[in-house]
């Protein structure tokens, strides 16, 4: 009985010290007419028609069911009116003398667009609600600030995390929460299963650095792997065990962090590998070799020459391929009337080849095994670094791992030949590998609990046909990973340019989408207004965003969110923030991290 009465005193307690934090909120408006449970129209008081409300995030509390009710939500819109001045007559005194009194500005009635976002039961448990009815007019409206959102969210306090601050404001934090995709421990952190997210926007619009925050939001969650292909190797950089993140990442959150470059990854042989790589490397073309029907053909022979199939030569490795004794092996072969009549069925063809490789001196012959070497050297092992792509996801992991895979041609060894369409067959050797190891743990009733990250994805899944056949595939396996990888823990992030140009079906599976600046005209804002909906408010208070690169002084960079990111969007309406710096402030509002200089 006296645990009981504790609890019934401590729910007063806190009924009290809200309805307190309520009355001392700065008043803006009042419920008016008309108003809907899908918008509502504020009347806005005159002491506050000079405030910027545009993005302000503001409340009203309301009855409902006999029970208080707090209801949260963004303006998205101010519109102003004057009905006196609409009058032709008016207009031409306006005309002659400007302003006048007492009709101009004194009779201007300015009105709110406020779509609610949030619904809160308030009693001696704060519950989720939604708005069930109209309140009446007059109801006040008024400002959140930080005091109300940390007692309206006191029961979630250890899930929240920052990203930015309230759009609008200077000060008010806007909570989200980014939680692990394993079941919940002790009812907290956990979903149950994984979800997509997505960052689209145009270059110098922050979604990059906007992306390395949520990675550390996810980072806080000791059992969960992040997994990241980073084709640029931006993100290499900023999470390298040496640097400021790195550090941080390593010590405070105890992240395992592996960067994978090129000088430890090995692709994985195979046939068509195989081929698609000398492809790449142009080696046939050298040779004139372009009818593409003879090339498979000539890979077969190099194997069989190469396995020593048929004669007393000893077997060579793939890893061993680079080594001169195997190029030496299939060279000296290819201009045989032996070996061209295996490939090449022409003789005039058969001639021609010939003729072409007797040309080639020695230098070029020298040029010729710099291609062979540059591409068999993806095969070959370098020390104990050395992981192939397909078991990475296998081998690394494991809790509280963050795996980079650096795919941009910084870190490239000297006699490595690498391009787009070499880097796209690692990224498919990868996710393969992915796949396959996600499907084996599911079926044995495990959870993966991670999340990849996919830098540039509309390189990797374009709405139109690809113009490579590997890009073709990646495209179909990142299709049909986001629609059956969720339930096993395995979550997908993408960042893109561009909206417009990615897959279709990728963006209908996300669940959270952020939109940075440059997606509000032409052809981006119609894949924006397919994602978004009826939400023409929103679309157009997204469309007041400043381009960060233009701003005077301080930059800022303004977002866009849809999706179960916070607890401010129980009904999926649009929520709107600005980033907050990175890394200082980001770091100190979430982890209590000065600024060290």
């Amino acid at each position: 009985m006296v645990i009981e009465q504790n609890m019934v005193n401590r729910g007063d307690k806190m009924v009290d010290e809200i309805k307190e934090a309520f009355s001392k909120a700065e008043k803006i408006g009042v419920i008016g007419s008309p108003s809907s449970t899908g918008g509502l129209t504020i009347d806005v008081l005159g002491t506050a028609v000079n405030k910027k409300l545009v993005g302000s995030l503001c409340f009203f509390n309301y009855t409902q069911d006999n029970k208080d009710h707090c209801a949260l939500g963004q303006i998205t819109e101010i519109k102003m009116r004057n009905v006196w001045t609409e009058d032709p007559t008016m207009r031409g005194l306006i005309r002659q003398k400007g302003k006048v009194d007492p009709i101009t500005e004194r009779q201007d009635t300015h009105t709110a667009t406020m779509n609610i976002s949030a619904v809160f039961s308030v009693g001696k448990e704060i519950s989720q609600s939604m708005l069930g009815t109209v309140p009446s007019t007059g109801t006040l409206v008024k400002l959140v600030n930080d005091n109300i959102l940390s007692h309206l969210l006191l029961n979630y306090k250890d899930e929240l995390f920052y990203l930015g601050k309230i759009y609008g404001t200077e000060n008010i934090k806007m909570p989200m929460w980014f939680k692990h995709f394993d079941r919940p421990q002790n009812g907290k952190f956990g979903v149950g299963e994984a979800y997509h997210l997505g960052i689209f926007g145009k270059t110098g619009s922050g979604k990059s650095v906007l992306a390395k925050m949520i990675i550390i939001a996810y980072s806080r969650h000791p059992k969960m792997s992040i997994f990241v292909l980073d084709p640029q190797g931006e993100f290499a950089k900023e999470f390298s065990p040496e640097s400021k993140m790195g550090k941080f990442l390593k010590t405070n959150l105890k992240r395992k962090i592996k960067i994978l470059t090129l000088s430890n990854l090995v692709f994985d042989f195979d046939h068509e590998l195989f081929k698609d790589l000398l492809i790449a490397s142009k080696f046939f073309d050298r040779l004139s070799i372009f009818y593409e029907p003879h090339i498979p053909r000539f890979i077969d022979k190099f194997l069989t020459i190469l396995e020593g199939r048929g004669t007393l030569n000893k077997e060579i490795k793939p890893w061993e391929y680079y080594k001169q004794e195997a190029f030496e092996r299939i060279w000296s072969q290819i201009p045989t009337d032996n070996f061209l009549k295996d490939v090449i069925g022409s003789p005039e063809a058969r001639e021609r080849i010939k003729n072409k490789w007797n040309e080639i001196d020695s230098s070029r012959k020298e040029e010729m095994y710099k291609l062979w070497k540059g591409i068999t050297n993806l095969f070959r092992y370098r020390g104990q670094n050395s992981i192939r792509l397909s078991e990475i996801f296998d081998k690394t992991l494991e809790e509280g791992s963050l795996v980079v895979i650096d795919l941009s041609a910084e870190d490239r060894p000297e006699e490595l030949i690498w391009n787009d369409e070499i880097q796209y067959i690692a990224i498919q050797q990868f996710l393969y590998g992915l796949k396959a190891h996600a499907e084996l743990l599911y079926k044995s009733g495990g959870n993966l609990n991670s999340l990849v990250v996919i830098d540039e994805a509309h390189r990797l899944a374009p709405r139109d046909e690809p113009s490579f056949e590997v890009v073709k595939r990646i495209k179909y396996l990142l299709g049909d990973a986001v629609r059956t990888t969720r339930k096993y823990g395995l979550g997908w992030m993408f960042i893109s340019q561009t909206l417009s140009s990615l897959d279709k079906e990728i963006l209908n599976q996300l669940r959270v989408y952020i939109f940075g600046f440059g997606l509000g005209w032409g052809t981006e804002l119609k894949a924006l207004k397919e994602l978004i909906g009826g939400a023409e408010s929103a679309i157009r208070l997204y469309q007041l965003f400043r381009d960060p690169q233009s701003s005077i002084g301080k930059k800022e960079f303004p977002f866009m969110a849809r999706g179960p990111i916070s607890p401010l969007s129980f009904s999926d309406i649009p929520l709107f923030f600005t980033a907050l710096e990175y890394p200082d402030e980001f770091l100190k509002v979430n982890f209590g991290v000065k600024n060290e200089s």
